[in-house]
C-alpha cells in the first residue's frame, strides 16, 4: 500500500472513456510497432501494420477531443505543465520526495506529449517516400524508447510510493482526497466509445484495398496507405 497523507484515500481519477482511450492507443501503437519491426513489407503479416497504425491515429484523435470535452483529469487545462515545473518535478524524483499530483504528473504529461508528437511524425514520414527509408524507422525506434522510459517511470513510481501505480488505468483509482474524485465513471460514454472503436477497426480492416494502396470506406474519401506499405 502507498503511504497516504491524513484524509487521503483512493479516489476515481480516470473514467471509462479515459481508460479505453489509453489502452486502445497503447495496444494499437504497440501492435503497429511490433508488426513494422518484425515483418518486411512483402510479408502477409505486414498488411496488419497499416490498420493498427490508423487505429492508433483514431485513438489519438479521441484523446485530443477528450482534452476539450473529457473528464477533469483528461482536460488540456490540467494536462500541460511548464518546462520549469517539469524540471522541478524531475528534481523531486531524484530527491525521493513524495508525488502528490492527482492525474498526470509533469513527467507523465511530458511523456504523453512526446509520444503523441512522435506518432504524428511517424505517420508523416510514412507518406514521404524520401523519409521512409531513413526517418520512419528512426522515429519508430524513438517511440519504442519513449515507451520504455514510460514503463520504467511507472515502475520507479510504484517502488517509491509502494503503490500499484500501473493499475490506476485499469480500475481508474489513485491516491487522493474526496474533493478530487470524479463524480461519474461515464460508463455509457465508455461503452459507446468501445463500440465505435470496434466499428472503426472493422472498417479499416474490411475496406483495406492492398492492391491499390488505399482504405476505401463507402461514403468517405479514400484513405491513402503510407508509402512504406508499397515495398
Amino acid at each position: 500500500m502507498s503511504r497516504q497523507l491524513p484524509g487521503e484515500g483512493t479516489v476515481l481519477v480516470w473514467d471509462w472513456p479515459a481508460r479505453i482511450t489509453h489502452w486502445g492507443f497503447s495496444f494499437s501503437l504497440t501492435a503497429a510497432l511490433v508488426l513494422g519491426f518484425q515483418f518486411d513489407p512483402e510479408s502477409s503479416w505486414f498488411r496488419w501494420h497499416i490498420p493498427a497504425a490508423y487505429l492508433a491515429v483514431w485513438f489519438l484523435g479521441v484523446r485530443i477531443l477528450l482534452g476539450f470535452a473529457g473528464s477533469r483529469y483528461m482536460r488540456w487545462a490540467t494536462f500541460f505543465h511548464s518546462p520549469r515545473s517539469t524540471v522541478r518535478y524531475l528534481g523531486s524524483v531524484l530527491r525521493g520526495e513524495r508525488d502528490t499530483a492527482v492525474g498526470l504528473n509533469p513527467g507523465s504529461a511530458a511523456f504523453a506529449a512526446g509520444i503523441y508528437a512522435c506518432l504524428a511524425a511517424l505517420i508523416y514520414s510514412g507518406f514521404e517516400g524520401d523519409l521512409v527509408e531513413t526517418w520512419h524507422g528512426r522515429l519508430a525506434c524513438a517511440a519504442v524508447g519513449l515507451i520504455g522510459l514510460h514503463l520504467a517511470g511507472l515502475l520507479l513510481h510504484a517502488l517509491r510510493h509502494r503503490a500499484p501505480t500501473p493499475l490506476a488505468m485499469v480500475h481508474g483509482r489513485a491516491a487522493g482526497r474526496p474533493p478530487e474524485e470524479l463524480a461519474n465513471t461515464h460508463a455509457g460514454a465508455g461503452l459507446f466509445l468501445l463500440l465505435l472503436s470496434g466499428l472503426v477497426l472493422w472498417l479499416l480492416v474490411g475496406y483495406y484495398d492492398e492492391a491499390n494502396g488505399v482504405i476505401a470506406i463507402p461514403g468517405l474519401p479514400e484513405i491513402p496507405v503510407p508509402a512504406i506499405q508499397k515495398g
